[in-house]
């Protein structure tokens, strides 16, 4: 399903508009849906915490319909354990103790063809902020922290945090940005006393190498290995145009958002347990069925697991922070 430029751009103020009214989650652009059932015509998809209370939207938007869709997105990051001594995609890995995520894979740096890890910001944070695998010990103040499972130090990210210019909308100023990434050095995984680490640029459960990464389109079917939920599948259903970013602390008046997201729903015979996502797949990297072509970064969904996720542009990840998901380990 095609999807124009010029739809996505005129109705992303009137997406930050709704998206400011209580109860709302974000605005979409996609398949028409109706009890999870999908069709081949374009509407607007309003998400929203609980579909059986929601404030009084309207009927029609740019002339398409609009429709309702249960959706409480939340960033998906959760405790997890296991210590992998190959780093790869899909191994879960943790920035604190309560804040950890899904190492999507291991990437390459254009500017020096140095090996670095690729997450979520909102999993590993802020630049120079440490990250660890499998667990972040425990820094009580004034002690000096275990650094036997560090990683590496956060190197380069992109998220709303760094948007400077608002976009002013439903009485709120929105910072939006099209992606939640980051990259971490590697170096301490070598380093420091615990066991030396190797690096692969496969993923987990024989997921293989990524050959090439691919810009994402509405009826795309996907696949991702995260850290909590496993090897799961869905169907990209629509463009998320405006997702708060429920994540840091925006400046007074502000709120973060994501824009232009991809909105995948749960394929039954690729999730077994009924959840395409849970707290703790954050970072996952996503690919298109049926190949080792690079989509999406997920980063949301249903924190307890659930049947929708959104994903960033996998292409967009990799030209904000100068990385390539593909290369040699020769």
């Amino acid at each position: 399903m095609e999807i124009p430029e010029e739809l996505i751009t005129a109705l992303q103020v009137p997406a930050l508009d709704l998206s400011a009214l209580p109860g709302v989650n974000g605005v979409g652009l996609g398949m028409r849906e109706e009890n999870e059932e999908f069709f081949e015509e374009l509407a607007v998809r309003v998400y929203v915490d609980d579909a059986t209370d929601v404030p009084e939207l309207p009927t029609q938007l740019a002339d398409l319909p609009v429709c309702i869709v249960e959706f409480p997105v939340e960033p998906l990051f959760t405790p997890d354990n296991g210590p992998h001594d190959t780093l790869m995609g899909g191994i879960q890995i943790e920035q604190a103790p309560q804040n950890s995520g899904t190492l999507g894979a291991v990437v390459m740096r254009n500017d020096d063809n140095t090996l670095v890890g690729l997450t979520c910001h909102h999993v590993a944070g802020d630049t120079g902020l440490r990250v660890f695998q499998p667990t972040a010990p425990p820094s009580p103040i004034g002690s000096t922290p275990d650094l036997s499972a560090s990683l590496g130090k956060v190197a380069d990210f992109d998220s709303p945090m760094l948007q400077t210019i608002p976009t002013p909308a439903g009485g709120t100023l929105w910072l939006g940005r099209q992606m939640d990434a980051a990259i971490f050095d590697l170096d301490e995984a070598v380093t420091q006393g615990g066991d030396v680490r190797e690096f692969s640029h496969e993923m987990a459960d024989g997921f293989g190498a990524v050959a090439q990464t691919l810009a994402p389109t509405v009826g795309m079917f996907v696949r991702k290995r995260g850290s909590q939920s496993g090897p799961t599948g869905g169907l990209i259903v629509g463009v998320a145009l405006a997702v708060p970013w429920s994540w840091g602390s925006p400046p007074s008046g502000h709120q973060y958002a994501m824009v232009n997201q991809f909105d995948i729903f749960y394929l039954p015979p690729d999730c077994p347990d009924g959840i395409i996502a849970r707290g703790g797949d954050s970072g996952s990297v996503v690919l298109q069925s049926g190949t080792n072509n690079a989509v999406g970064l997920l980063w949301a969904g249903v924190r307890a697991g659930g049947r929708r996720a959104l994903m960033s542009d996998i292409t967009m990840v990799e030209q904000r922070l100068n990385v390539t998901l593909v290369w040699d380990p020769a």
